[in-house]
């Protein structure tokens, strides 16, 4: 101990104290140079770990065009089953109308046919892109027969209709009494065919 009190002894406190400020000056700057590298570093893996998945992502590409092109020849298929008018009332009359023949063609007799307005959504049934759906209600008569003619009729047809339910009641001699409820799906188009 008597040693280290000599040689601090021998030196003045002020080159001491420089020395000592110096020596911490160098520990800082390599801490400062270390956390620089580090960070560097970090930042290179970082953006290696980018090429990588950018890497993954191009040779994807290829099936990722697929399936977009799968995607879009689905939708083509998809709205050409739709019915399209120029605002809402005009598509649910047309469904009205189609229904209408559908049901006459296959034998049977219409009574009613009314498109119903949802009051959860204030009659508007359509989304942003101009695609929706209007529930009809229909009741009409005839045979079991003119029934399935009638389904069969609307399932094979080129547009698209969903049977949500249906309620067949004897009505008379061979006679049954129908209700059911139709949702019949539809896109708005502007005056150039395309969707609004």
């Amino acid at each position: 101990m008597k040693q280290l009190i000599d040689f601090f002894n021998r030196f003045e406190r002020r080159h001491l104290l420089i020395g000592l400020a110096a020596l911490l000056l160098l520990l800082n700057l390599g801490r400062w140079g270390w956390g620089y590298f580090s960070a560097r570093q970090e930042e290179l893996q970082g953006r290696m770990d980018l090429l990588a998945q950018y890497q993954e992502a191009v040779l994807d590409l290829p099936e990722v065009e697929r399936r977009a092109a799968l995607q879009r020849r689905q939708l083509q298929q998809l709205e050409a089953l739709l019915v399209s008018g120029d605002s809402e009332e005009k598509v649910a009359s047309t469904m009205q109308i189609f229904l209408q023949s559908q049901i006459s063609k296959a034998g049977l007799e219409p009574e009613f046919i009314q498109p119903v307005r949802s009051p959860l959504r204030g009659g508007q049934d359509s989304d942003r892109q101009g695609h929706g759906d209007v529930a009809i209600k229909i009741r009409m008569s005839g045979s079991l027969n003119d029934f399935a003619k009638f389904l069969q009729m609307v399932y094979t047809s080129n547009q698209l209709f969903l049977i949500e339910n249906f309620t067949i009641k004897p009505f008379g001699q061979g006679e049954l009494k129908i209700f059911m409820e139709v949702r019949g799906y539809y896109k708005i188009s502007t005056g150039e065919g395309q969707p609004a």
